[in-house]
């Protein structure tokens, strides 16, 4: 039987080798570079728990993934754990020219839901909130300066961590977006996001609309003398050198940004006579994802339309947004009043 590579012209067979090389590329540019690097992480862990169990990771079959899935469970991994690594171990497979089928997982991941603990919910950092640590801010700190910008944008455009980390001064350099100055306000334009992957995605925030910011920008403007392309968040030493060691530019990192959220409700929360082990406690039921929660909560509490909050979220479905806005809704309207005694 003549093969399709049989009916292929000459010099076209290197041809198509060069394509898949380039399908192969843009499969990979479907996911951010963080992601790929937590893949990549995932897909070593898995490669090592199957050669110690004289298993084949690559391809694996389903009995092995089966027996992998079960030990992550009995290892405690929460839901969120266990999918993303599935999907790591998917993608791999995809991109050597295995793809699985996940159906026959669909029994086993359904009883790991099932048995998993509740999802840890963050606790979201209000506007309300935000304004009272502000009021303890002293500008003319750059750590203050900067420290307040991150609290101020990422609530202001609901932001994930890693937006805020990869943010650029007034146009992209290294990083996956950037902020810049335009008439009434501020514009944040991420050109890579985790929620649409190869869209730009444009947050507008009017000065009038959320007038705090407008002074820890022109503050941490003139700390870091911001210049274009260069990253907007960075390290600041314990010299107050801003950019790290030798005035290095430093980007900070994500896991940066959600220190510096808990060390600052740390702070607050000492500032106002709490005790270190009550502090220490609340600061760790915050993390990067506070800022864009407290958004998403302030929000619904004051009543705006769930489509309105999810224009500002960049949230992909509706039932995301509306965890908030049932949280909210249990305050404002519980069904008890009138009723209750």
């Amino acid at each position: 039987m003549e093969t399709a590579l049989a009916r292929i012209p000459d010099g076209a067979a290197g041809e198509l080798v060069t394509i898949d090389d380039r399908a192969r590329h843009y499969e990979r540019r479907s996911r951010a570079d963080r992601t790929w690097g937590q893949y990549q992480s995932v897909w070593r862990l898995f490669s090592a728990w199957c050669n110690g169990r004289g298993l084949e990771p690559m391809p694996a079959n389903i009995d092995t993934l089966k027996a992998y899935l079960t030990s992550l469970a009995d290892e405690g991994r929460a839901v969120a754990t266990i999918n993303t690594y599935l999907a790591a171990i998917c993608s791999a497979h995809s991109i050597a020219g295995h793809p699985l089928d996940r159906a026959p997982l669909k029994s086993i991941l359904k009883g790991i839901r099932r048995g998993a603990k509740p999802q840890r919910q963050v606790a979201a950092l209000v506007g309300v909130a935000i304004r009272k640590m502000l009021d303890e801010f002293r500008l003319a700190a750059p750590a203050d300066a900067r420290d307040g910008l991150i609290l101020a944008l990422g609530f202001a455009g609901a932001m994930r961590r890693s937006e805020l980390a990869g943010l650029d001064w007034q146009e992209q350099g290294s990083g996956t977006g950037y902020l810049e100055r335009v008439d009434g306000g501020l514009k944040i334009t991420l050109v890579e996001s985790k929620g649409r992957v190869g869209e730009i995605e444009e947050i507008i925030v009017p000065f009038e609309d959320m007038p705090s910011i407008r002074n820890l920008l022109d503050a941490w403007e003139r700390h870091a003398s911001l210049q274009p392309g260069e990253p907007l968040l960075r390290a600041i030493d314990k010299a107050q050198r801003i950019g790290g060691k030798a005035a290095v530019v430093g980007r900070l990192t994500d896991a940066s940004v959600a220190r510096i959220i808990k060390s600052r409700v740390r702070a607050h929360l000492l500032a106002n006579g709490e005790s270190e082990a009550f502090a220490t406690a609340e600061a760790a039921k915050f993390s990067g994802h506070s800022l864009r929660a407290g958004f998403c909560t302030a929000a619904a509490v004051a009543g705006i339309p769930e489509w309105k909050i999810r224009r500002r979220s960049r949230h992909r479905t509706a039932a995301l947004v509306a965890r908030y806005v049932r949280a909210a809704e249990a305050w404002t309207d519980s069904g008890l009043k009138g009723v209750g005694f």
